[in-house]
């Protein structure tokens, strides 16, 4: 027993001096998170009191500080956003045309953004009094969508255009309609506006008391830069409004034009050799005599006093027939598509030029002309701005006329089958009508143009086109309720036809320039129509009109149909007193009838309405609206076909 407990003895001091080894450098894991409390008074939770007063005191430093903008002379109290939820929604014919369009965000939170534009509007009304000039605030209506973003930028006038007494303002245009209007500081040079969703157009303008536009800039909502509190939008530059023009190109010796003594790669700038030729474009007699050169616009209603000059209060999406004669006899007529704001220029080409052309091809192909006056398509295609060689053309109606494709020295090749490096081509043998004429590359459509053959005279059109295709959304609906409606549509933009769902599609184009007809035809009770406007849109909006209610009117009026006449029916979403002519002098105004915006008939102009032109002859014809106040021109041309009915709008 007392060796068993001398045992134990010697065991138990074991447990002290050998124990398990530690390793170093552990993570210590405590299972019981120690709770510091006020009651304890410990050392611990005073460092934990004072901690908390830091944070609370850096927080408060942080959230006092004034933030301030980069394009803002104003500082810009902070603002809480409160966070909100956002879902994309995109239907099958917008995924094509999502780079362009961008996404449509659909806000799920009912409270509204607090607007963070308040300060810039505070000191637009501050520096009112700068060069006592009034910016107009114009309050846009209010809309159920929610604020996107707000997009500020640089703003200011050039050119020459003056801001004295005049109302200026800014707004986001999509597919035609404003958006929203913003706000513009004259003396800081910035605007400011509100957007729903990054699409569409910032359109500046400067108009005077009576309405009439002094100045005007268009730049699209893209690349938007983030500052923060808002997005830096383009640098709106406003100067004169552009205008219509015919710019016809006289040659000079030495490549240069009379107008304005610049460069000019073309006729004017012959070829190594090419001025030897018996069948040159360039005469010396012509060279020396261009006095009798004019230009006359509307069909000859309007005569230009300079060949250079051009008419101004006109409409952004106008089109309008131009004629370039000369009094002299050394030129022939050229007959042109003209558009608002088209700087493309008109080559003028010497009789001896044309008969030697004429003369050349009947021999080298064998043939013998119906008339020396016959009409002659000549055009030009561009890509990019710059003459394209490697296309190929072709009349959409009639495809088994060939084209004469003119080489570097402007001499017809027969061997050539597609333009050379001046992008020249020609067809003879014609007609006087209208022509659609479509340009191809690698076998794919990449623009077009409307050619009008008249006798004695040369057609001349540029196709232009851009290597980067567009998008263009289409919106097929009935003209009166607004109610989507599936439409078949057929344009030589496009080699496929265009079927709208639910009133909608969308497609892609590289043409930059002219105009587009659109064949429209439903499978409901409408009537089939081709619906005309300027190519360069980027949407095309297809009021369809119901058959009954065409026929009803017919009925009422009593219309005789004339032989070899179509009709045609106008649009005027926003002019509230116009008035409208067709440019003919044998039409007989009986045969106008008007009508309001929900279709009844009217005797006279009303806003937001339009008009019908029964019994128009078949042909190119101009149809003109001006508004009494501003005296400003909308005009379209349209292609009319027997028994077939043109419809378009005149708006900006």
């Amino acid at each position: 027993m007392s060796s068993m407990t001398a045992g134990i003895f010697l065991i138990i001091p074991l447990f002290f001096l050998f124990s398990v080894k530690v390793e170093k450098n552990k993570v210590i894991t405590i299972s019981k998170p120690i709770v510091i409390t006020q009651a304890r008074k410990t050392p611990a939770f005073y460092l934990y009191q004072q901690a908390n007063n830091l944070e609370k005191k850096e927080e408060e430093e942080v959230s006092a500080s004034v933030t301030t903008t980069l394009l803002s002379t104003e500082k810009i109290n902070s603002v809480t956003l409160p966070v909100q939820l956002a879902e994309m929604k995109l239907s099958q014919s917008e995924i094509g045309s999502s780079v362009d369009y961008g996404f449509r965000i659909a806000q799920t939170q009912n409270k509204q953004m607090p607007s963070i534009v308040a300060p810039a509007v505070q000191e637009i009304q501050r520096n009112e009094s700068l060069a006592e000039t009034k910016t107009v605030l114009v309050q846009p209506n209010q809309s159920p969508l929610k604020k996107w973003a707000t997009v500020r930028g640089k703003f200011e006038v050039k050119d020459g255009v003056g801001v004295v007494d005049h109302i200026v303002e800014i707004s986001r245009v999509e597919e035609g309609q404003v958006r929203e209007v913003g706000q513009i500081d004259l003396k800081a040079g910035l605007y400011s506006i509100d957007i729903e969703s990054p699409q569409g157009e910032l359109v500046a303008r400067i108009k005077d008391r009576s309405g009439i536009l002094i100045g005007m800039d268009t730049q699209k909502v893209i690349n938007l830069q983030s500052r923060g509190q808002y997005f830096e939008g383009p640098f709106i530059r406003v100067g004169p409004p552009g205008g219509v023009a015919g710019n016809p190109v006289i040659p000079s010796g030495g490549g240069q034009t009379i107008a304005d003594n610049s460069s000019h790669v073309g006729l004017g700038r012959s070829a190594p050799g090419a001025r030897n030729l018996p069948n040159s474009a360039v005469s010396t007699k012509a060279k020396n005599d261009a006095s009798g050169i004019s230009v006359s616009l509307f069909s000859e209603q309007n005569r230009l006093e300079k060949p250079k000059d051009q008419f101004s209060n006109i409409s952004q999406n106008s089109s309008t027939i131009s004629l370039i004669t000369d009094k002299n006899e050394n030129y022939t007529n050229v007959v042109s598509i003209r558009q608002t704001a088209d700087t493309s220029e008109t080559p003028l080409f010497t009789n001896r030029w044309v008969n030697g052309v004429l003369s050349y091809v009947s021999d080298q192909m064998k043939i013998e002309f119906k008339s020396k006056g016959a009409p002659i398509i000549i055009g030009r295609v561009f890509s990019d701005q710059k003459p394209l060689a490697g296309a190929k053309v072709q009349i959409e109606s009639q495809p088994g006329i060939n084209p004469i494709y003119l080489d570097q020295f402007m001499i017809p090749n027969f061997k050539q089958e597609e333009t050379s490096e001046n992008g020249y081509f020609m067809f003879v043998g014609l007609e006087a009508e209208e022509y659609s004429v479509v340009a191809f590359q690698n076998n794919k459509i990449i623009g077009h143009q409307m050619f009008i053959a008249d006798m004695d005279s040369i057609a001349y059109q540029n196709i232009l086109t851009n290597t980067a295709p567009r998008a263009v959304l289409v919106r097929s609906f009935d003209a009166f309720s607004g109610q989507p409606v599936d439409a078949d549509i057929v344009s030589s933009d496009l080699e496929d036809i265009i079927e709208t769902q639910a009133g909608l599609a969308s497609f892609r184009t590289n043409n930059s320039l002219g105009i587009s007809s659109y064949v429209v035809r439903t499978k409901q009770n409408y009537m089939p129509i081709t619906y005309v406007q300027d190519s360069r849109l980027d949407h095309v909006h297809v009021p369809l009109i119901s058959e009954d209610w065409i026929n009803k009117i017919v009925e009422k009026l009593e219309m005789n149909p004339a032989p070899a006449s179509g009709t045609i029916i106008g649009f005027v979403p926003n002019i509230a007193e116009y008035d409208m002519y067709l440019i003919s002098e044998d039409y007989d105004t009986k045969q106008v009838v008007y009508f309001d915006q929900y279709g009844q008939i009217s005797k006279t102009q009303v806003a937001g309405g339009g008009f019908i032109l029964f019994n128009v002859p078949v042909g190119a014809r101009e149809v003109v609206v001006q508004e009494k106040k501003s005296e400003r021109i909308y005009s379209q041309v349209h292609f009319v076909k027997n028994s077939q009915t043109s419809v378009s709008h005149f708006s900006e």
